[in-house]
């Protein structure tokens, strides 16, 4: 037994440890253990930044357009606004022995011009339409009863008329009873990325204002 004992620790070998523990404890085996788990926590990390970043920058993206849109909108309603008030101040003004702005309709649309129209990150105005209004009851109709039909005088966003004047300002009540009018802007707001457009208008009705 005491012969046992000394060969034991001559040769220091536990006999208490089994051969799995001391394969685990092997340094080369844990530093494989390390490898593989960093490998499968990358490759997890990859997955989720993949899923989770994808709908973050959607978020952001719609974010921003709707705010660049919003601000697009405003922008137009702005210069219809500007619009309405020019052509119900200038009235029955029509001066074609002048070059352009020369009548009520392209006096308002250059100051519409000038006010953003033109000039609004995103947004292309595509059409600007002068329509003659009629009211029965409250309620507003398109008037009739011009060349085309409809009294509407249609131009491009810097005062060019699309085909012919319909609806002449020559013409235009301005009396103690005067004529209802309708602007309408048409414009598109194209996304920050990409090429892809939305149609939008803004719709304003309006009395002209009786002129001294």
């Amino acid at each position: 037994m005491q012969a046992q004992i000394a060969s034991i620790l001559a040769f220091g070998v536990d006999r208490s440890v089994s051969p799995g523990t001391a394969a685990l404890e092997d340094p080369t085996i844990f530093t494989r253990e390390r490898r593989l788990r960093r490998r499968r926590a990358s490759g997890q990390g990859l997955v989720e930044f993949a899923i989770v970043g994808g709908l973050l920058f959607f978020l952001i993206f719609s974010v921003m357009n709707a705010g660049f849109y919003l601000y697009g909108a405003n922008a137009m309603q702005y210069a219809a606004d500007i619009g309405v008030a020019t052509i119900a101040a200038e009235g029955n003004y029509n001066n074609t022995g002048i070059p352009q702005p020369n009548n009520a309709d392209t006096i308002a649309i250059a100051r519409m011009d000038s006010d953003g129209l033109t000039s609004t990150p995103l947004v292309s105005v595509t059409e600007i339409d002068i329509y003659k209004e009629s009211v029965v009851n409250g309620v507003f109709s398109d008037a009739t009863g011009c060349a085309a039909g409809t009294c509407v005088n249609k131009y491009t966003a810097n005062g060019t008329v699309i085909g012919t004047v319909q609806w002449s300002p020559a013409v235009r009540n301005v009396g103690p009873t005067p004529d209802y009018a309708k602007l309408v802007i048409h414009f598109q707001y194209t996304l920050l990325i990409g090429t892809t457009t939305f149609n939008s208008t803004t719709i304003n009705l309006f009395r002209l204002e009786p002129q001294q």
